[in-house]
């Protein structure tokens, strides 16, 4: 998920679907978010996971600047690619389950917290990775087939 904030990332007079994510540790509802964009002219749908923006590409990237200064750690976005109520992807058309990419969208909202707290970080709280990990030996030959065999499958 990014955050974009620049002008090049927008097609005018195109048509985008947006999803933007809460993280779970936001202060902020979906219906929250929902109230400061509803007046503009796109479709926004809640979720429980945050919201689906679709119309203009401007004017999604208009809706995007007014909600992500609200809690601009916590609001993630990023391109879907398709629009609400598209019937390739209706659960009801598909015989049910998890819509396309549901299950990495809740793998990506489980890290958020993550992703928020380093966005928040000093210089001095970020923990640096070394420049060269250090080397681990690697395994003997007699210690991988010692294992295969007592390994019963």
């Amino acid at each position: 998920m990014n955050n974009p904030t620049s002008k090049e990332l927008t097609n005018p007079g195109k048509k985008e679907t947006r999803i933007v994510v809460l993280s779970p540790d936001s202060n902020f509802t979906p219906e929250t978010l929902a109230r400061q964009v509803i007046t503009l002219p796109i479709t926004v749908k809640t979720t429980c996971w945050g919201l689906i923006l679709s119309g203009d590409s401007e004017i999604i990237q208009q809706a995007l600047q007014k909600i992500r200064p609200l809690d601009p750690n916590r609001i993630f976005t990023k391109i879907r690619g398709y629009p609400p109520g598209d019937p390739r992807i209706c659960r009801f058309q598909r015989g049910g389950g998890p819509r396309p990419g549901f299950h990495f969208l809740e793998f990506e909202s489980a890290i958020l917290p993550f992703i928020s707290k380093a966005l928040e970080a000093s210089e001095e709280e970020l923990v640096l990775v070394p420049e060269k990990l250090p080397e681990k030996p690697p395994l003997p030959l007699k210690t991988l087939k010692r294992i295969i065999d007592e390994t019963e499958l």
